[in-house]
């Protein structure tokens, strides 16, 4: 074993056995939820009483949670620009009194990117649970047949840029990575050099190239399951190139790379024969369930999936032949969430130290006096869906997030949720309320039907027709004539009527017209994907919107039609 295979098996070692400590506290605290998550809370108020919204709203005198919630306001992101401008020219104690650390940038699905502001002790909280429990669970799942080896982690160190206050704004995961530093070389196959690279593809195919190097590779891991994806499908539109690559020792020409990183990068690697000839004849014989000819080792994908995700898992278990998909945590820019204990099961158990929560009943009837009542980490009901609020230690409070989880049990005294859906990814034209899980299923069941494969998906609200009407655009991998297209767009609408039963009545009842499926062009959502990161999007942490919310990405989309 290499000198960096050695290093390694002592980094993973001792990883798994700090995780071991961590869930010894994970079990400790989920017995007693409420009250280390009052604590959490009074911790947060006691920090900040000396800020700006402290003094505000005198967290110096709240006692209990109740107490609180009586005194200050839930809030959306609206209620924070000001505050977050003024910080981000470098204005102390405002939110909070610790420095901002950087600000996180949101996808922007639900609308406008937000900055949402991040302190170091925030990102610990976060990374002592990301780092050291992913690893630990994912170990307790598969231990007979894990290898102590590198992985592939598609992920970026890229900072998007600076605030007036010279704060950089980057995505969660580029600071938390940043911060590793020189471990990363042990832990993942991809260089440093690599994570810098602000081009999309050329970092793709770099992330691709000196993990093929990589026999011993043990798991591919990405923020979410559609970079997995995209990983797995440069892979095969390149092949060639990267086989050439490795044959002769130097990264393709091609590249949009800088000079200076193409010589370091070149540095890494070296004419390897052996390899290239049993790349290219994996690859010659097809890329169905290549993934493990081409590591031996592998032993799972570590990436975010479910609910909204799914559509792509169909096609990344192409690739694996059903290689076990651990989908390890429910975390936003905002909060650490929730750890998942099961690789191929996908549910989250509510972590109680990481932030203060609230949670919303979805139906927003639970009212007192025109006042909302949120229910606390140990009053939510099995089955019953909820809107997630946090308090966290980077300066917002009672913040709604938007999301909705569903309680599908406890794990001792805390919730145990799956994610539902984002409040605003939501078409309602006519009190139907079709979410993202419905139109994924319906999707899903109409392409298995027709034996399709989809690209990716995007809806609108048309109002151009009464009654009103759904649009929803597709990019097929194959491009449809038009007789199949109006089949598929039949079988579409009735498979959006069995999954959401309310959309069916809407039908029935003549409240809302047949949708209207749109096929798009081959690479239309390549080029979503590269506005949305021209944006200030990490380019691993993109998530393409269901439902169009934005000009440019309505522009693209109407050029995109055939």
């Amino acid at each position: 074993m290499c000198f960096t295979g050695i290093i390694s098996k002592v980094l993973y070692k001792t990883i798994i056995s700090a995780g071991a400590i961590v869930d010894n506290k994970l079990e400790r605290d989920t017995k007693h939820a409420l009250n280390v998550n009052e604590k959490v809370l009074k911790n947060i108020l006691k920090r900040n009483e000396e800020s700006e919204i402290g003094k505000k709203y005198d967290f110096k005198n709240i006692k209990t949670i109740d107490d609180y919630k009586n005194k200050v306001p839930i809030t959306k992101y609206d209620y924070y620009e000001e505050y977050i401008k003024r910080m981000a020219k470098g204005e102390k104690k405002v939110l909070m009194c610790d420095e901002v650390e950087y600000f996180g940038h949101t996808s922007g699905t639900t609308g406008k990117q937000k900055l949402i502001p991040s302190t170091k002790k925030a990102r610990m909280i976060a990374s002592k649970y990301m780092a050291f429990l992913l690893n630990r669970y994912a170990y307790d799942n598969l231990k007979y047949e894990w290898k102590y080896g590198r992985g592939l982690l598609i992920a970026d160190i890229v900072m998007t840029s600076y605030t007036e206050g010279n704060i950089p704004v980057c995505s969660a995961t580029s600071g938390g990575m940043k911060a590793m530093g020189k471990m990363i070389k042990y832990l993942y196959t991809s260089p440093y050099e690599v994570m810098t690279i602000k081009d999309k593809e050329s970092s793709l195919y770099l992330h691709i190239l000196f993990a093929l190097k990589e026999r011993g590779l043990t798991f591919i891991s990405g923020v979410f399951i559609s970079s997995v994806l995209d990983m797995f499908r440069i892979m095969e539109e390149n092949h060639l190139d990267l086989v050439k690559d490795i044959r002769t020792g130097k990264v393709n020409r091609n590249l949009v790379i800088d000079d200076d990183v193409r010589e370091k990068l070149n540095s890494y690697l070296e004419p390897d024969a052996m390899r290239a000839d049993e790349l290219e004849k994996i690859f010659k014989d097809g890329f169905r369930a290549c993934a493990r000819k081409i590591w031996p080792s592998l032993v799972y994908i570590g990436t975010v999936t479910g609910a909204n995700f799914s559509i792509y898992d169909d096609k990344v278990n192409y690739y694996t032949n059903y290689l076990p998909i651990y989908s390890p945590c429910y975390a936003a820019t905002e909060a650490t969430i929730g750890m998942n204990k099961n690789v191929g099961i996908i549910k989250y158990i509510v972590i109680p130290d990481t932030v203060f929560y609230e949670f919303l009943p979805v139906d927003m009837e639970n009212k007192q006096g025109g006042k909302i009542i949120t229910k606390n980490i140990d009053e939510l009901e099995i089955g019953e869906k909820y809107e997630v609020l946090v308090t966290n230690y980077s300066g917002l409070y009672r913040y709604r997030l938007g999301d909705v989880v569903r309680v599908v049990g406890y794990y001792n005294n805390s919730p145990e949720i799956v994610f539902e859906y984002r409040k605003n990814q939501v078409l309602n034209m006519a009190s139907e309320k079709t979410n993202e899980m419905q139109l994924v299923a319906a999707l899903r069941n109409t392409v298995k039907i027709f034996e399709l494969e989809i690209i990716d998906y995007i809806t609108e609200p048309d109002n151009n027709v009464s009654p009103g009407r759904y649009i929803i655009y597709v990019e097929f991998k194959d491009p449809l004539d038009a007789f199949t297209l109006k089949r598929v767009e039949k079988q579409l609408e009735i498979e959006l009527k069995r999954t959401n039963i309310a959309y069916d009545r809407a039908r029935y009842n003549f409240k809302l017209s047949p949708l209207k499926l749109v096929q798009l062009k081959k690479g239309t959502f390549n080029k979503v994907k590269e506005s949305m990161y021209h944006k200030g999007v990490s380019k691993n942490q993109i998530k393409v919107p269901r439902v169009i919310n934005k000009e440019n990405i309505r522009q693209i989309i109407k050029e995109g039609r055939m």
